[in-house]
């Protein structure tokens, strides 16, 4: 089997090393900052690297004989449009061509806020009414993606991550998380989170793709939520790091996230439909050492002075 995953980044990490078991696993990405060089050398015996552009190189030659095709690319900031878009506008295209599996990965929000419960819409993308431009464009890059593969023929599923974490996150929210237990001082903050760890992401991956649904959308998600503190604790004892827990008010706590984060907040306290996931790989719990592995993970980058993407 050969399998293409698009994008460098953590989850794409994960992605790659769990599906290196299945068969060829071929990654692209478009350039190589000092923490993509680290995750290239975790792929080292995994995965083969091709360096590409998907908006002006020939996705064709790269899709081309691939059996599966996983989009991890997104973002937070930048040209959201063309990230979340046009992106999976030529990678649906290309898989369309060659026949392959796609399985695109997207966010939880994609509709926007919908309430302390959230479930699938009935019908895809049914009732969405995002409130910023990351929420619209991902809600625009689905319907590329339901609507091309549909017409296609091919297999395919849409992932909605909520909070993804694992051993080799680095973006700015975990990078202030670990700051914050390697001090010692954690703020508990009256907030919980959806989230799902990017190991078990990659399981699901794996599955869909042996799998080969027809136009299936999902949240992926752990049953029940966690403490947003409850990650900075494990960070703690993972560095060996006595605790001083510090009482602070939420709006405090939002105000030291990065910016392109913060506009998640409102989605704290949210919980998510966890059935679908939990009927593809068993049942799903909080990863604890998955947290504890990323502090370390952290200290190693760290000591190497590489910063986050």
């Amino acid at each position: 089997m050969r399998i293409i995953v698009f994008g460098l980044g953590f989850i794409a990490t994960h992605l790659a090393i769990e599906l290196s078991s299945m068969g060829e696993v071929l990654v692209t990405y478009r350039n190589l900052t000092p923490l993509k060089r680290e995750y290239a050398s975790l792929l080292r015996n995994k995965a083969e690297l091709v360096k590409i552009d998907p908006l002006t190189n020939d996705l064709g030659n790269i899709i081309n004989g691939a059996d599966a095709v996983v989009n991890a690319i997104g973002a937070l900031s930048g040209d959201l449009r063309a990230t979340h878009i046009e992106v999976p506008k030529l990678i649906t295209r290309a898989a369309v061509k060659a026949g392959a599996t796609l399985i695109h990965i997207s966010a939880s929000n994609v509709l926007g806020p919908r309430g302390s419960f959230v479930t699938e819409e009935e019908k895809h993308c049914e009732g969405a009414a995002p409130s910023n431009e990351y929420e619209y464009t991902k809600c625009e890059g689905e319907k590329v993606v339901y609507g091309e593969a549909m017409k296609g023929g091919i297999p395919f599923a849409i992932i909605r991550p909520t909070l993804v974490y694992g051993e080799y996150a680095a973006h700015g929210e975990w990078l202030l998380m670990y700051k914050a237990a390697k001090l010692g001082i954690i703020p508990k903050v009256r907030l919980s989170v959806s989230s799902i760890s990017a190991a078990s992401l990659a399981r699901m991956v794996r599955e869909l793709i042996r799998v080969k649904p027809h136009g299936l959308y999902m949240y992926a998600t752990e049953c029940g939520q966690v403490p947003i503190y409850r990650f900075m604790e494990i960070m703690s004892a993972a560095l060996m790091r006595r605790v001083i827990k510090v009482p602070t008010p939420s709006f405090l706590a939002m105000l030291a996230l990065p910016s392109s984060v913060r506009q998640l907040a409102k989605y704290a306290g949210v919980s998510y439909d966890c059935s679908k996931s939990r009927e593809l790989i068993g049942e799903l719990t909080f990863d604890e050492e998955q947290v504890r592995r990323n502090a370390l993970f952290l200290k190693r980058l760290e000591e190497l002075r590489i910063s986050g993407p």
